[in-house]
């Protein structure tokens, strides 16, 4: 295994123990209040990319960081679902 490979497990490792904290936070809450909170998350953590003194630049780069996260979520649903769809 690479570094760089060892760093994105330990990212996985470190991503998953935090879910398993944020978890029961929003266990049996409404799936509008859950998107609403993950929606507002995810703004704050793009909005938190920035490209100092350059806007067009900051928005260019905040809409490809919105798409590859979106991308990602896609793989994620699939993987959740996989098998229980049949």
């Amino acid at each position: 295994m690479t570094s760089a490979d060892e760093e994105i497990a330990g990212i996985g490792e470190q991503a998953d123990a935090l879910l398993d904290r944020i978890k029961p936070i929003l266990a049996g809450q409404p799936a509008e209040l859950q998107g609403a909170v993950i929606c507002d998350l995810t703004a704050i953590w793009i909005a938190g990319h920035r490209i100092e003194g350059d806007r067009a630049e900051g928005d260019q780069m905040r809409a490809e960081l919105l798409a590859m996260h979106a991308e990602h979520v896609r793989e994620l649903v699939e993987m959740y679902l996989e098998g229980v769809d049949g």
